[in-house]
């Protein structure tokens, strides 16, 4: 039989544990599933510094811990590693499957995020663990003056790449274009960094090595000329696919995956709420997940008081 709670929330990131904490105070039994432990992806971010309120900034784990502490003190219910694999609905109650329990809901709000987009390319899937990683603060530690490169010129590449300064011998940032897409402030700090080396014009076509990644081979992306760069590890950051295929049909999404919400960040099944990167929206930081966890939350509990 299928515990039952008038509320579930699907992932534990920012935009998961602000709806908890928002249904906990409207008196909603609420219950949060999380495939791995509570926090999200901002728990791999050394040093956030845009979160309002904490001008000298503060490490994702801790400020994700306190987002957890504050979700739990409220007596929001949080079962850790439990995946999700399939949401149905019938008879006006939805049906949530994980790889242990079943659970029922009145409602459901959707907050899985992302996981890193794969460059898809020979040797990346072969050298994963043995020298490539999609998380510098996760990993950077086994390349303690070693040489790197980092793929990417967004904000996760580029602060990454500062992280990896502090560990490694040498940082080669890998850009397909002429110019950088991250912030201003990021860039600024990168381009002093002398362990920093830009690779303009540049996009990977292979990783190789024996057993572990010596190179990585590069194209230039104006002349096709090909060239190797002698490196011990590759941390990729080209993009991002959201955590949505479990929704099956009880949701419209565009073509890379992203669930379409109306302005109550509702989908085409009544009663189920998407927030945070897995919808589809401009901007997808700390604080934009934190808006989307309050306005589900608030739409998810007036739905519900009409169902009770």
């Amino acid at each position: 039989m299928s515990e039952f709670h008038e509320a579930i929330i699907i992932g534990g990131g920012p935009a998961g544990l602000t709806a908890g904490i928002y249904l906990m105070r409207a008196g909603i039994d609420t219950l949060l599933l999380e495939k791995m432990v509570s926090g999200g992806t901002p728990v791999n971010t050394e040093h956030i510094e845009n979160y309002p309120g904490f001008p000298e900034g503060i490490s994702g784990r801790e400020l994700m811990n306190r987002f957890t502490a504050h979700a739990k003190g409220l007596g929001l219910a949080i079962k850790e590693f439990s995946e999700v694999e399939g949401v149905s609905f019938e008879e006006g109650r939805f049906l949530i499957k994980t790889t242990e329990s079943s659970f029922e809901s009145i409602g459901v709000i959707v907050t899985t995020g992302t996981e890193p987009a794969k460059m898809n390319i020979p040797g990346e899937s072969e050298f994963l663990g043995m020298g490539i990683s999609y998380c510098a603060t996760c990993d950077g530690s086994f390349f303690k003056n070693l040489d790197v490169a980092v793929i990417g010129g967004g904000d996760a590449a580029i602060e990454e790449g500062l992280s990896l300064a502090n560990i490694v011998r040498k940082v080669y940032v890998v850009h397909r274009r002429d110019a950088l897409r991250a912030q201003k402030i990021l860039q600024d700090r990168a381009f002093r960094n002398s362990k920093m080396e830009f690779l303009w014009n540049k996009k990977p076509v292979e990783i190789g090595g024996k057993g572990q990644v010596e190179y990585i081979l590069v194209e230039d992306t104006k002349t096709g000329e090909h060239s190797k760069v002698e490196v011990s590890g590759v941390f990729v950051y080209v993009g991002s696919r959201p955590n949505t295929s479990f929704l099956g049909c009880f949701a419209d999404r565009d073509d890379a995956g992203f669930v379409l919400t109306d302005e109550n960040l509702g989908t085409k099944t009544e009663g189920l709420f998407i927030a945070g990167d897995a919808r589809k929206k401009t901007l997808r930081q700390i604080s934009t997940a934190v808006g989307d966890g309050a306005l589900a939350a608030v739409n998810l509990e007036r739905y519900i008081l009409e169902k009770r």
